[in-house]
C-alpha cells in the first residue's frame, strides 16, 4: 500500500513538473549538457530540443563574450 502511494505521489509531481525553455537551458549549460547527454544516449523527453538550443544559445553567447573581450 505504501509503495503504490508513493509511485502515484511521484506520477503526480512528474506530471506537474513545468517544462524548461530554451532561455532556462541557455542560462545553465551544465544543466543542458546534462539533458543532451541523456537524450544522446536513448532517453528522450520534451525537454531534449530545448536544451539542444539553449546549450546552442549559450555556447553562441560565451564565443561572442570572448570576441568582445579579444578587441
Amino acid at each position: 500500500m505504501k509503495r503504490s502511494a508513493l509511485l502515484v505521489a511521484l506520477g503526480l509531481v512528474g506530471c506537474g513538473a513545468s517544462e524548461r525553455t530554451v532561455e532556462d537551458f541557455a542560462a545553465d549549460p551544465d544543466a543542458a549538457e546534462a539533458v543532451v547527454a541523456a537524450c544522446d544516449a536513448g532517453r528522450e523527453t520534451d525537454d531534449c530540443e530545448a536544451a539542444r538550443r539553449g546549450l546552442t544559445e549559450a555556447r553562441r553567447e560565451a564565443r561572442m563574450r570572448a570576441y568582445e573581450r579579444a578587441f
